[in-house]
């Protein structure tokens, strides 16, 4: 079991899998590899400039003139040190390496059997299509959306109560084995569907090969379903009120960057931040920060951060939150030209990975925490860092991670100590991920370094920064 400060990075374009101090153990062997180096360098130096003869001539007495032999058997061993230096560091990244290749191997086998398990389950017992279709859909997303309701202080769902999701129950859905079933659970509900219909295992299995199925199409099942009832029905969203512009300063580290993301309240409803920095001679550039949900109903609110806008989301309909940061952005005064970064939360990180999946902006980077990101194909050349806490069940609510060129810092947030009392599913608060943010400011992972320090020049040496923030509504029927 991890302990709550162990963070796993993995991603980036690679396949390696390493805890971060693993990784920080190969940048600390390469950097004492280069400091021994220059140690021998310098030995080298002495050695050439003071021969034995020059010793001899200088009347040096002949046992100090042994010395100069001994540089010659330092320098040599010093250079034997710094090369197992190196060899160290390159086998703790090839271990790496070799993990994360298992790793990913186990993880593909267990989604492909997983999936035809399902698909031959459908063909085999189509009695059990109306339930299960209409039940197995909902229960992951439903399940994530009342847990993140009750976590982030919005509109109670009436699902879930602090009774509810306490002792036991909420020790079970914290567990990362339930979270990680979860994950492939919500992958396979298309495939059952689609053998239930009486489609052969083999034919729903190219389907899902080729993308056709997957956690979208249920989600848009549950869309299409909800309307016919009434619910789940996209309106235009209005912006309501924003915020002066403020000075600011540009956030330098990732906690500080989490703790920027709105947490909307009724005498700050706000949902969207926006920065908006300034150099002579340059275009401006912008960072957005999206909050998560604010409330959980799926019809008759005003609230653009709603249910209706996760479900949208998922599959991929862009609900009234992608909505309302656009047209954030448009008032901003932010165009397809214009630099821009993301960072959200839980729902704020989906939308925020829409936004960039559309291609409509020039998005430099995103920073996701604790989102249901992992069936939204976020572009390749985007620089994307994606935090998720293995005991969170909103995070699984979005399926297996596929965004393979993200770097994905993992943390088991309440890995060896106690989840707190009345608090459901803890390892969602953003307290929890500033937490890991700040873990992360403090990494000696080369990679990790590389990431949060290519984030944190986006803002840096602006002549003038300044912030607004933004509330957006729903116009309702």
């Amino acid at each position: 079991m991890l302990v709550s400060d162990e963070l796993v990075i993995s991603g980036g374009g690679s396949v390696a899998v390493a805890t971060d101090e693993m990784l920080g153990n190969s940048a600390n062997l390469l950097r004492a590899a280069e400091q021994i180096k220059e140690i021998a360098a310098a030995l080298q130096m002495v050695d050439t400039r003071l021969t034995l003869q020059q010793l001899e001539s200088w009347g040096v007495p002949t046992g100090a003139g042994r010395a100069e032999a001994d540089l010659d058997c330092a320098y040599a061993d010093l250079h034997s040190l710094a090369q197992r230096a190196e060899l160290m560091s390159a086998l703790v990244r090839i271990a790496a390496h070799s993990y994360g290749l298992g790793e990913a191997v186990v993880e593909n086998a267990a989604r492909r059997v997983a999936a035809d398990a399902a698909a031959i389950l459908g063909f085999l017992f189509p009695a059990w299509a109306a339930t299960v279709v209409l039940t197995n859909p909902l229960l992951p997303v439903l399940a994530g959306m009342g847990v993140a309701a009750y976590v982030l202080g919005g509109a109670s769902t009436g699902v879930f109560s602090s009774e509810a999701l306490s002792g036991p129950l909420n020790a079970f859905i914290s567990d990362p084995a339930f979270v990680l079933a979860l994950r492939h659970g919500v992958m396979t509900v298309d495939e059952f569907a689609a053998g239930a219909m009486g489609l052969p295992p083999t034919v729903v299995t190219a389907l899902s090969a080729a993308g056709f199925i997957g956690l979208a199409s249920s989600a848009g099942f549950i869309q299409r379903s909800g309307g016919i009832a009434g619910i789940l029905r996209e309106t235009p969203v209005v912006l309501i009120k924003n915020t002066l512009p403020e000075p600011v300063s540009a956030a330098t580290s990732v906690e500080e960057r989490v703790k920027r993301i709105p947490q909307p309240t009724l005498e700050h409803p706000e949902q969207v931040r926006i920065e908006r920095y300034e150099s002579p001679g340059e275009q401006p550039r912008f960072e957005v920060y999206v909050s998560g949900t604010v409330d959980f109903a799926v019809a008759g609110s005003v609230e653009a951060f709603d249910g209706t806008s996760n479900i949208s989301n998922a599959a991929g309909a862009n609900g009234g939150s992608v909505a309302a940061v656009a047209a954030a952005m448009r008032e901003a005064g932010i165009t397809s030209e214009s630099p821009v970064t993301f960072t959200g939360h839980s729902q704020g990180a989906g939308t925020a990975a829409r936004l960039a999946e559309s291609g409509e902006y020039n998005t430099q980077g995103l920073l996701l925490v604790g989102g249901n990101t992992g069936q939204i194909p976020i572009p390749s050349d985007v620089p994307t860092i994606l935090v998720e806490h293995t005991d969170d069940l909103v995070v699984a609510s979005g399926g297996v991670q596929d965004n393979t060129h993200a770097l994905v810092v993992e943390r088991h947030a309440f890995g060896g100590r106690s989840l707190p009392e009345g608090v459901a599913v803890p390892a969602h608060a953003l307290t929890e991920y500033a937490h890991t943010a700040r873990l992360m400011d403090e990494s000696d992972s080369v990679e990790l370094r590389s990431a949060t320090e290519r984030m944190a020049q986006f803002g840096r040496g602006a002549a003038i920064a300044t912030v607004t923030s933004y509330y957006y509504e729903r116009e309702l029927p």
